[in-house]
């Protein structure tokens, strides 16, 4: 008798999900591996501040439960989800993988609207005329003036 005959004529005969467990693993490895990498980032978050699930589902506005199946590693993430893990953890998942290329500069503060200076330290106004992600703004028009007689 092999070792495999062996193993399968003393197998529990409970229902084992170990051969559909591995088999998700397989077929879905290309999006698991970045879940995967966000939820050691979110719970090195969460460890640093102190935090349980409870009170970071409460911080995103869904249940403890989504979040352990997040902290899981088994969540197929949108970037909502992720924007909204970076707000409420107040730390950047994304930003150290994008570059000044694809035109994000991870060193500076994304404003929030295109005419916001964002929280920066030297900001004494929250209107720019700069470049932000290669579009610059649009002066606003004053009314429109009307020649006298017309």
């Amino acid at each position: 008798m092999s070792t495999l005959d062996f193993l399968r004529a003393n197998e529990h005969k409970s229902s084992n999900t170990f051969l559909q467990e591995a088999q998700f693993v397989r077929d879905n490895w290309g999006w698991l591996k970045y879940s995967y990498a966000v939820a050691i980032r979110v719970r090195e978050q969460m460890d640093k501040l102190g935090w349980t699930q409870k009170q970071l589902a409460e911080a995103l506005g869904c249940t403890q439960q989504h979040i352990s199946i997040l902290l899981k590693g088994r969540a197929n993430m949108t970037l909502e989800t992720l924007s909204k893990l970076e707000d409420a953890l107040h730390f950047d998942l994304i930003g150290k993988v994008l570059t000044p290329s694809n035109g994000y500069i991870p060193s500076q503060i994304s404003p929030l609207f295109l005419n916001d200076g964002g929280p920066t330290d030297n900001a004494t106004s929250s209107k720019t005329n700069e470049m932000v992600d290669g579009y610059r703004p649009r002066r606003k028009k004053g009314p429109k003036k009307t020649k006298p007689g017309l």
